[in-house]
Parts: structure tokens; sequence; C-alpha cells
């Protein structure tokens, strides 16, 4: 049997919205907006002294973009005896090597020992001279293990058994494919021949995702942009984000329920009330997660 529950073990912060980049695949709010960094350390405090979290990761926006950040809540994670998860990049935000090389050298000089998931596909529009550089840069500064790409297939479709295409890039860097998502509004969200196989959100889940706003969802999927996925704010206790959560309709749903049994049972029957209907069939979780927050 599938695991269920909401148990988050981390908090990413997604610093800010400002973005280098314009990627027409992107989901981010670009209204200019980056997180307060003494209420990102209290609430870090508080989640660490207070639950089950031990990571910590940074997204964005561009995070790099954010570097005051970035190294104040580096600092607080390591004082808290907390693991780093990943910082995701674009990788093209650095002006020259020089830049390039004493902005790593101060993330780990600050203490930052997790992994760099650089973003790079035909998406992003980086050069490959550009990303070669930042790739051997990190490498130099955090060690050849330390980076990973993370390519988004312009197909759209998941790679068979969950393995990706064969990619070839530089040695020593692991190369994740993932398919291509979209928002409940997008046709091309219900294309797929088959329902997605459930995992009560435990795959994109189980996590505090801090957006720029101050908002907190409990996932990193695209969905968390919803509001009816809100269960705080970054001025909130721990605890009261759990509190939150136990009496939110949409985790019990995602968490508990499945949204696979929603489908079946009742959120069939709620649309044939309206006179309305499923638009088709999802392979993706989140894009009909998307649908049900935007129905309800």
């Amino acid at each position: 049997m599938k695991e269920k529950g909401f148990n988050p073990q981390e908090i990413i912060f997604s610093c800010t919205t400002a973005c280098n980049l314009h990627c027409e695949h992107c989901f981010v709010n670009r209204t200019p907006l980056k997180l307060d960094i003494d209420q990102a350390v209290s609430f870090l405090q508080s989640c660490a002294q207070g639950g089950n979290i031990d990571r910590v990761g940074f997204t964005g926006g561009e995070p790099f973009l954010y570097m005051d950040f970035l190294l104040a809540l580096t600092k607080e994670t390591v004082a808290q005896d907390l693991l780093f998860d990943q910082i995701m990049t674009n990788g093209d935000w650095w002006k020259d090597q020089t830049d390039l090389k004493n902005t790593l050298q101060s993330l780990y000089d600050a203490g930052y020992d997790g992994k760099i998931g650089l973003s790079w596909d035909e998406y992003h529009g980086q050069s490959e001279e550009r990303m070669n550089t930042f790739i051997k840069t990190v490498q130099d500064v955090f060690g050849e293990g330390s980076i990973n790409i993370q390519v988004v297939s312009t197909s759209g479709v998941p790679e068979p058994n969950g393995v990706p295409e064969p990619v070839e890039g530089p040695p020593g860097v692991q190369i994740h494919t993932l398919p291509r998502t979209y928002p409940s509004k997008d046709p091309r969200a219900w294309e797929s021949k088959r329902w997605f196989k459930e995992d009560y959100c435990q795959g994109p889940g189980n996590i505090l995702y801090v957006h720029a706003d101050g908002n907190i969802a409990p996932c990193c999927g695209f969905a968390n942009e919803n509001p009816a996925l809100f269960i705080g704010k970054i001025t909130d206790s721990y605890e009261t984000i759990l509190k939150n959560a136990g009496q939110n309709k949409m985790i019990q749903l995602c968490f508990y329920c499945g949204l696979s049994s929603y489908r079946r049972h009742e959120l069939k029957k709620q649309l044939k009330e309206q006179g309305k209907k499923l638009p088709g069939k999802t392979s993706d979780i989140c894009s009909l997660c998307d649908f049900v927050c935007k129905l309800n």
C-alpha cells in the first residue's frame, strides 16, 4: 500500500521571483517579490526546533540574484544543524568568471555543502560555453559531484519507467530528464491515454514550500501557486502551519484520500451536477490538483 499522510521534512525557500530569463514553461509569478531575511530565519528556527524538518533547499525565480538571502539562510541552516538539499538555478546570472567564482566561493565559505541543480534545456536558451564554465566553476569550488542537470523534455511525456532518455553531459554530472507539465487550463494537460499513478503526493509533497510572498504550500508541484493549497505564512510558527494543514481540504484530498479516489467518486458527481466534465485524462497529478483547486 502506498504511504499516506502529510509529514513535512524539508523547507524550500523560493526566495525571490526575480529572474534574468523568461522561459515559456515557467509557472512562477513574475511580480517582483523577495522574502524578508529576518522572517525567514525566524521561521527556519521554529521549524528546526519544533518539527521533523531536516533539510533546506532554495529556488526562485533565480535565487543567486538574492545572495544576501542565500548567505544568511545558509549560515542559519548550519547553525541549526540541518542538511542542505539543493539550490535550483539557471546558471546564467553571472557577469564574468570572477563574479561567478567569487559568488560561489562566498556561498561555500558560508557553509553550503548541498547540491547545485542546474536547469539547462532549450527552454532556457543558455549558451553551451557559459553553462560549461558554470559547471566547471561549481565543481572547482564545491567538488566534482556537487552539480546535477535537470532537463525538461520538449515532448512533455515522462520517460518510460522513470528512466531518463540518454543525454550526454560533462563528466561526473548527473542528468535528470523531466516531463514538461501544463496547468489545467492548457488543453495539452489532458492529452494522456491513461491517468497518473496515485502516490498521495508523496513525490512532490511533504515539503514546506515558502513562496516569495510569504505564503506556504505543502508541495513543490506547480499547483502550489493556488491559494487553496496555502497552509500559512512565513510569520506563522511550525505548530500553526501543521494545525492549518490538518484543516485544509486539499491536503486531506491529496495526502490522505488520494486524488484518484476523489476523481472517481466525489469529483465525477460534483461535475455532473454542474453540467461539466473533465477535459480528458492527465498523467500529471499536479494538473488534476490544479483543476480541483480552481474548481473549489
